[in-house]
């Protein structure tokens, strides 16, 4: 479960961050690519990446807090 929350945790934080960098729109990919390029570094897909990773970092926690073990029927 530790594993889980902690790679939610950081694929969320890349998601939020990464979109509003220069490295987001100048990558080897988009460079040959202008018109994929221009849709990309919009501000309506940096949004919804950065909205993704914010679900992300809050599925993470609610998963942590909501975890509980059923222990078997004995």
């Amino acid at each position: 479960m530790l594993l889980f929350v902690f790679l939610c945790a950081g694929v969320g934080v890349l998601l939020v961050i990464l979109p509003w960098t220069d490295q987001w729109t100048d990558n080897y990919l988009l460079l040959q690519h202008p018109q994929l390029r221009s849709l990309v570094s919009s501000g309506f897909a940096r949004g919804i990446c950065s909205g993704l990773g914010l679900l992300d970092i809050w599925i993470g926690f609610w998963e942590a807090i909501h975890y509980h073990e059923e222990k078997p029927a004995a």
